[in-house]
């Protein structure tokens, strides 16, 4: 975890600091809190619904050189509602080394936010930004980026990707969460080159098949549509919103 400060209300994902790419936080002018039961001090905004998208695809490095390479693409919709006065709240988009980030977008009510980029030496960078919410007011924050993922294990043909949420600080409940991973743009790339050896000529296997043999997918409880899995959980109290088990894809890589 970094040095910044963190106070609540915070939207937390501090194993997701450590253990993935990215993470929404909010930051505050002094103090460390890694953890806080709610109190006074939280901020009367409920955090009314979420939605994550990760799409998985490959690609090119930036400079174009090299085998394809791994990257997601996480699309977050972040519904929010202001019971109480005025507030401004600041927050911040953080990355991991292991998972660059390539881009960084965010909008508030569909009208693009200014950030500021800070540069945190041997642990990654943070994409700054303050939401405004007027007294009553509904706010929907969305925020796009794009991440690289590094190899997990350079031995074996395996990569990974995770994530780890949790929301502290708000006003509960958490009416209606969405977690998705698209899997679309890997299925199409595999069947354009199907790799393990396999000629040109060999039929590629069908989607399910290639999603069993390929893919480990956690935590369980997990439901396909097409090439989509997803998570919905609704009416989440307090104490589920402060923790989710972490999100972990890990599969063969069949493009090296």
């Amino acid at each position: 975890m970094t040095t910044v400060a963190l106070l609540p209300p915070r939207l937390r994902a501090f194993r997701r600091w450590f253990l993935a790419p990215a993470a929404l936080v909010l930051f505050f002018a002094a103090g460390l809190a890694f953890r806080r039961s709610a109190c006074a001090q939280d901020l009367p905004i409920q955090i009314v619904w979420v939605r994550q998208y990760y799409t998985l695809f490959l690609a090119k490095s930036r400079s174009g050189q090299g085998p394809l390479q791994p990257y997601v693409r996480c699309l977050v919709y972040l519904q929010f509602r202001n019971w109480g006065p005025p507030q401004r709240v600041p927050m911040g988009h953080g990355e991991r080394p292991d998972y660059p980030n390539i881009r960084f977008r965010v909008w508030r009510n569909q009208v693009p936010i200014p950030f500021q980029r800070r540069v945190i030496p041997h642990v990654g960078g943070m994409d700054l930004y303050e939401v405004h919410f007027a007294a009553g007011e509904s706010v929907r924050v969305t925020y796009d980026y794009v991440e690289q993922v590094l190899r997990h294990n350079p031995e074996e043909k395996v990569d990974v990707f995770e994530d780890t949420w949790g929301f502290e600080g708000y006003r509960p409940p958490l009416e209606d969460w969405w977690i998705v991973v698209d899997l679309g743009k890997m299925y199409t790339q595999y069947q354009a080159s199907p790799g393990f050896g396999q000629s040109p000529a060999t039929p590629a296997l069908s989607y399910q098949t290639f999603f069993n043999r390929i893919f480990r997918v956690s935590p369980l409880g997990y439901q396909g549509r097409g090439t989509e899995i997803w998570w919905r959980f609704r009416d989440v109290g307090e104490e589920r919103m402060h923790s989710f088990p972490k999100l972990r894809v890990e599969w063969q890589a069949w493009y090296r």
